[in-house]
C-alpha cells in the first residue's frame, strides 16, 4: 500500500515534467451542482490527460538498462500517451497495445509522440495479456495503468496539488478507473488533509470497486458496458481496492446519460472540455448520487480533455 511519502517523493521527480494545472474557481456551475465548484483540470497537461504523472514517475524511476530494454503498457489511450511520451523524452521505445475501438484522438496521441501501437481486444484483461507476452518474450518493462505503486504515486500528486492552492477544501471527488488515480489522491489526502472528504465515482455499466466494496472482496465483471472508455477496466484490482477499502471516504456510480449532460453542462456553462470518463464526478453532483451542501468547497478533478469530437457535436447539437 503507497503511502503519504511515496506522492510526496513523486512530487518531486515529476515536476519538472508537466504541467501544475490551474484550480478552477467556476461560479457558473454552482447551482447546477449545489456547492461552490472547483475544477482540477488534467486536460492541460501535455498529453491532455493526469496519465502523464504517473507514467512520469514509473519511468524516471527505471536504470538506464531497463530503459534500453523498452516500455509497454496496454491502455485505452490516456496512459499509452503518457508512456508513449516518457519514452520520447527518455530516449526508450514503447509498445503501446491499445482497444481495438480505441479513442482516435488518443491513438493519434499515441502515435504524435512515437509509440507503436497494437490494437488487441475490447478488454482490458486481453490488452494485459498482450503486454505481459512482451514483457516475457522481448524483455520489455511495463509501465502498467494502475497496478503499480509508483504509477499510483504521481497520480496522486494532483491532490497535493489541490490541497496547496485550497487548504479548505469540503472535497475532491475524481472519477475510478483502474483505481491507481483515486488511490494516489485519496493517500495524498489523508496524509495532507484527513478531514477533507475523499470521493470516488464510477460508470454505472463498469462498477467494479462500487461492487467490491458491497461484496468485501475485488470483483471480476462479467461485462463493461460505458461511454466512459477510460473506465472500461473488468476486474478491480486488489492492491487499489486495500486502498480504497482504507482510504476513500465514499463511492457513487452514474449513468452514462448522466456523463453526457455533464459533459454538455461543462462546454456550455464552464466553457471547457472533458472527456466522459473526466465528467464522472461533475455527474455524479449533477444527479444528486454525490450530496453536497452550499457551502461546500468541492473539487471535481476532470481527469482528462481527450474527447472524440464526434461525440462532442452529437452533444451539442
Amino acid at each position: 500500500m503507497i503511502e503519504y511519502r511515496d506522492v510526496q517523493a513523486a512530487q518531486a521527480r515529476i515536476a519538472p515534467h508537466i504541467v501544475r494545472t490551474p484550480l478552477l474557481r467556476v461560479p457558473a456551475l454552482d447551482e447546477a451542482l449545489g456547492c461552490q465548484v472547483y475544477l482540477k483540470h488534467e486536460g492541460f497537461q501535455t498529453i491532455g490527460a493526469f496519465k502523464l504523472r504517473g507514467a512520469l514517475n514509473k519511468a524516471l524511476s527505471l536504470s538506464e538498462e531497463e530503459l534500453g530494454r523498452g516500455l509497454v503498457c496496454a491502455s485505452s489511450g490516456n496512459h499509452a500517451q503518457g508512456v508513449a511520451y516518457a519514452a520520447h523524452k527518455l530516449g526508450a521505445q514503447a509498445v503501446i497495445v491499445m482497444p481495438t475501438n480505441t479513442n482516435p484522438v488518443k491513438l493519434a496521441g499515441v502515435k504524435r509522440w512515437g509509440g507503436q501501437v497494437e490494437l488487441v481486444g475490447t478488454l482490458s484483461s486481453q490488452r494485459e495479456e498482450r503486454a505481459a507476452q512482451l514483457v516475457r518474450e522481448r524483455g520489455m518493462v511495463e509501465i502498467h495503468p494502475y497496478a503499480d505503486p509508483l504509477v499510483a504515486a504521481g497520480q496522486g500528486t494532483l491532490a497535493l496539488e489541490v490541497l496547496e492552492d485550497l487548504p479548505d477544501a469540503s472535497l475532491i471527488a475524481a472519477p475510478i478507473g483502474g483505481g491507481g488515480l483515486i488511490s494516489g489522491i485519496a493517500t495524498a489526502v489523508k496524509g495532507a488533509a484527513p478531514q477533507v472528504r475523499t470521493v470516488g465515482v464510477e460508470p454505472a455499466g463498469a462498477p467494479r470497486y462500487t461492487r467490491s466494496r458491497a461484496e468485501g472482496r475485488p470483483v471480476q465483471l462479467e461485462s463493461v458496458q460505458t461511454i466512459a472508455d477510460g473506465t472500461r477496466t473488468d476486474h478491480a484490482n486488489p492492491d487499489n481496492f486495500a486502498v480504497i477499502q482504507a482510504r476513500v471516504d465514499e463511492l457513487y456510480t452514474v449513468e452514462d446519460r448522466w456523463i453526457e449532460e455533464a459533459m454538455r453542462l461543462l462546454m456550455t456553462a464552464a466553457k471547457v472540455v472533458a472527456e466522459p470518463s473526466s465528467a464522472l464526478p461533475v455527474a455524479a453532483a449533477l444527479c444528486g448520487a454525490l450530496p453536497v451542501r452550499p457551502e461546500d468547497k468541492a473539487v471535481f478533478v476532470l481527469s482528462g480533455g481527450n474527447a472524440d469530437p464526434a461525440l462532442l457535436a452529437r452533444l451539442l447539437a
